[in-house]
Formats: C-alpha cells, sequence, structure tokens
C-alpha cells in the first residue's frame, strides 16, 4: 500500500484507502502523549497497513508551536507532506512517522538538517530528503492546522485533543486508553 494526500489537502492517506477499517489518526509533533501512541501502537499500524486491513489518514496539528515559542510542529508538517507521494509506501511513512515522534527532543533546537537526517533514516526516498533538507513547501501549515482543528473539533467535540482516533466507517471516537483498541476493531473484519 502507498499513501496519498488526503482530497481535502490536510490529510496523509496511509493505506489502502479502501481497507476495512479506517481510521483518521489526530496528533501534534511535540505531543508526548503521540509519541507514546506511536511507540505502543506504531508497528501493529504498520503490520496492518502492509497487510490491507487498514487504512490511517494523519491530521497533523501545530498547536504546540505556539505554546512553545517553536515552528517544529509545522516543519514536521511540511516534511510529511513532501514524502506523500508515490515514491514512498506506507510502510516507510509510517517508520518515518515512528522515528520523528521518538526525536521530539529535536523540537528545542532543529534543522532541516535533522529533519532530513530523520528521513533519510526511515528510508525516504533520497530526493525527498533533499526537498525535506531545502525545506521545500508541501503544505500551508497554518491552513492544515486550521482545517485539522476544525475536524478535530467536529468528531470530538467534548475532548479535542491529541492524540484522537477516530472510526471513519463507524463515526465514533476509538478509546485508546484500552491497549486492546486495535485488536477489537480487527476482530470486527
Amino acid at each position: 500500500p502507498g499513501i496519498a494526500v488526503s482530497a481535502d489537502g490536510y490529510g496523509i492517506v496511509v493505506g489502502d484507502a479502501d481497507a476495512p477499517i479506517q481510521l483518521e489518526l489526530f496528533t501534534e509533533p511535540q505531543c508526548d502523549h503521540c509519541a507514546h501512541f506511536q511507540a505502543t501502537f506504531g508497528e501493529d499500524l504498520k503490520a496492518h497497513i502492509r497487510q490491507g486491513r487498514l487504512s490511517v489518514v494523519y491530521r497533523v496539528l501545530t498547536f504546540f508551536d505556539d505554546a512553545n515559542s517553536t515552528d517544529y510542529s509545522a516543519q514536521v508538517a511540511n516534511a510529511l507532506f513532501l514524502t506523500a507521494t508515490p515514491a514512498t509506501t506506507a510502510e516507510t511513512f509510517q517508520d518515518f512517522v515512528e522515528t520523528l515522534w521518538a526525536n521530539q527532543d529535536l523540537a528545542t533546537e532543529f534543522t532541516q538538517d535533522d529533519l532530513a537526517d530523520l528521513a533519510d533514516r526511515s528510508g525516504i526516498d533520497p530526493g525527498l530528503v533533499a526537498a525535506i533538507r531545502a525545506d521545500r513547501p508541501g503544505v500551508d501549515a497554518t491552513a492544515m492546522d486550521a482545517a485539522n482543528s476544525e475536524r478535530l473539533n467536529e468528531v470530538s467535540p467534548d475532548a479535542a485533543g491529541t492524540p484522537t482516533v477516530y472510526d471513519l466507517k463507524r463515526d465514533v471516537v476509538i478509546d485508546i486508553s484500552d491497549p486492546n483498541w486495535l485488536k477489537a476493531l480487527l476482530r470486527q473484519v
């Protein structure tokens, strides 16, 4: 399975868009809970995406940029959108996400070279690594954040935080505090 930019231009669809389980994942690159989510479930997500059982629409938010006086989350989002091409497999993209979220310590002091090095380490195509290093535009991060924040408030108006996992087929927010949430979803297929 590959990846593609979502129809609205502000999400990244990872895996087969017709997979039996289709999720939206609202995540922030500086969010500790999002890093824990990726460390705990990232490999399982990747395995089920590879098998065609699952697709994930990554919806990146950047609210910690203002709080931390940085543009790290916006730069991570831009790097992710630069990789959303046929040159990137779903598996490689998921590796890149896991690597980025595992290296949140870069947020306080980072360069484009740091993001490009993480992309290279994750197996991203060398041409895309060069695009990240050159800081080519991949997405309007301000518009992306506004659209994804609005979408998050639509699906989870009472608890619009990250990470939030939304089941697109059942139209419900998933309780990810249950460590077996993914297994329970997969049993329904």
